[in-house]
């Protein structure tokens, strides 16, 4: 399919037709749809879909980028990463460390750096599928999102088309699709569960496949994944400095939750509830509301969905 034609306007679906083009629609019937494999779709890494869109997201300098070149590294096949901001020299030592790291002398991955794609322009988005097509990758990578585009991440009319686009490779192309995002402070807007901390419009989080939050626990990081065709993902993480590798450890003892620590989390984030003190500090929500409610410079109130929140007095 000629890319120039998938992409009628830049706030219109991939999968419109340019204006006096007719494709005759040819549903699936029932013995097609069950000779489809009768598993779950298989993941390239954990929490990628081997084909589909994966948004990972999570506080600024959690270790998102290098989540994502590390698994590019050891994705077992080409990989693509776009990145759009930082210095090529800073990209460069990264890689190399963790190809050194994983003891992969000559990874298999090519990388765009500061080309301005963009992924609200029909001529950049068809000048990357067209690479992707020659390419072939496993995985292509987009570091971060909010560089992409000049759309407002606020508004779904202009996000959905993005989403449209990072989808459209994934699927028209056979390869995993992922996407670094930010997340925001817990808020009015933000309260809730984990994912309801991503930033921006909620077709950013509607339009995937699979969505994977970052966040510190404690000296571990917890990462957390919803999906579309999978089981809940909950697995822990440490952070080699040295090697700049992630490696997967146990859940941290609940027990070793330190009453300052805890404080300081409250007073910085201004009012907390026990979904995010659990996600922060990797206990369960029980162990969190009981290490809140022993707290005596905390005070509490019932949130408009209600849910606990408790700020400091």
């Amino acid at each position: 399919m000629n890319p120039e034609l998938e992409w009628d306007g830049l706030t219109e679906p991939l999968t419109r037709p340019t204006r006096g083009l007719s494709k005759r629609l040819e549903p699936m019937a029932w013995a097609e749809i069950t000779a489809q494999p009768d598993n779950p779709p298989p993941t390239l890494a954990p929490g990628i879909p081997q084909v589909g869109l994966t948004v990972l997201a999570g506080p600024p300098k959690v270790g998102k980028s290098l989540w994502l070149t590390q698994t590019a590294i050891a994705a077992g096949g080409r990989a693509l990463v776009v990145f759009e901001e930082g210095s090529l020299g800073g990209v460069a030592y990264r890689l190399r460390r963790q190809a050194a790291a994983l003891a992969v002398s000559e990874p298999a991955l090519h990388v765009l750096h500061r080309q301005r794609v963009r992924l609200d322009d029909k001529r950049s988005v068809a000048a990357l599928r067209a690479l992707v097509a020659d390419l072939g990758p496993v995985l292509v990578g987009f570091d971060p999102l909010n560089r992409l585009h000049g759309a407002d991440e606020n508004r779904p009319s202009q996000m959905t088309p993005i989403m449209d686009a990072l989808a459209g490779i994934a699927y028209d192309y056979g390869t995993a699709v992922v996407a670094i995002h930010h997340t925001g402070k817990p808020s009015v807007e933000r309260r809730g569960g984990t994912f309801d901390l991503f930033r921006g419009a909620s077709s950013i989080r509607s339009g995937t496949d699979a969505n994977l939050v970052l966040q510190a626990a404690g000296e571990r990081l917890h990462l957390v994944g919803e999906f579309r065709d999978a089981e809940p993902l909950s697995m822990y993480l440490r952070l080699d400095r040295d090697r700049l590798t992630f490696s997967e450890t146990d859940a941290p003892d609940a027990s070793k939750v330190k009453a300052g620590d805890l404080l300081a989390f409250v007073r910085e984030t201004g009012e907390v509830g026990a979904a995010e003190v659990a996600l922060r500090f990797g206990c369960s929500r029980n162990t969190a509301k009981a290490r809140l409610d022993d707290l005596a410079e905390l005070d509490s109130f019932t949130g408009p969905r209600g849910e606990r929140r408790w700020f400091a007095r």
